[in-house]
């Protein structure tokens, strides 16, 4: 009689079984690639987001369902393992083509006013000839060079870029604004600041991810998120553009 109970009930826990592990496995796990060199903006500490970056980014993850573990690297690597799907997500990230080729950007987040940091009053740039431009590596911003014949030298961060601008090794640096204080904090010298361009940033998700209803979810919490930063602009502590309602 036990034997013909545990017979009939064996199916049933079979099924539970099965049911609770593929309730476990439904939950999505990823990896995050989070910009190593900016860690006021934006930084990974005991497993959170921090940073002036981070409310945007707490409010998106809040309306994503998944287990994301986030993880400093450096730019280079952010980009070279989303393309080899060893992560499935970077951030924060500009938009370009040959980003787009492999992973695919979440839509605008917010903006950053990024300028042309120079030691000398320089006459328009784009009047000059071989201006000497300080750029971090893998930054997005080469549509941004001015004058003819430019050179460019690549560096690890921004706050080599600028010891090189206050070496006379380069003549402009491009830099987000609101790091300028970080790197000129303990300089004497003159210098100059002015407007490159409102660069629009979020992140990027690998083409390796197999979940096609994560990128859709990510797009709609990019999309109330940027409305809840607009907001909430002067609490989260970024300084920005307002955009037009038909933006």
């Amino acid at each position: 009689m036990q034997r013909l109970v545990w017979l009939k009930l064996f199916p049933f826990f079979l099924f539970l079984f099965f049911s609770l592990s593929l309730s476990a496995d439904s939950k999505r796990h990823h990896i995050v690639g989070v910009f190593a060199d900016i860690e006021r903006e934006i930084s990974v500490q005991n497993g959170k987001l921090v940073g002036r970056f981070a409310p945007y980014y707490h409010c998106v993850f809040s309306r994503v369902d998944g287990d994301f573990r986030f993880v400093n690297m450096p730019l280079a690597q952010i980009l070279r393992q989303l393309e080899k799907g060893g992560i499935s997500i970077g951030l924060p990230l500009i938009q370009t083509v040959e980003r787009d080729q492999y992973a695919d950007f979440g839509g605008t987040l917010f903006q950053l006013e990024y300028v042309y940091l120079m030691v000398q009053d320089l006459p328009q740039l784009e009047s000059m000839t071989g201006l000497r431009f300080g750029f971090v590596r893998k930054f997005a911003g080469l549509e941004l060079l001015k004058g003819d014949s430019p050179q460019v030298t690549h560096v690890s961060d921004w706050e080599q870029a600028v010891r090189m601008l206050r070496l006379g090794r380069v003549d402009v640096v491009v830099l987000p604004k609101i790091m300028m204080d970080l790197y000129l904090k303990d300089y004497q010298g003159a210098y100059y600041d002015r407007t490159a361009a409102w660069i629009d940033l979020s992140m990027y998700i690998s083409h390796s991810v197999e979940d096609n209803g994560l990128k859709e979810d990510f797009r709609d919490a990019i999309r109330t998120c940027r409305l809840i930063g607009e907001k909430n602009h002067e609490a989260w502590d970024i300084p920005g553009r307002q955009r037009d309602p038909e933006d």
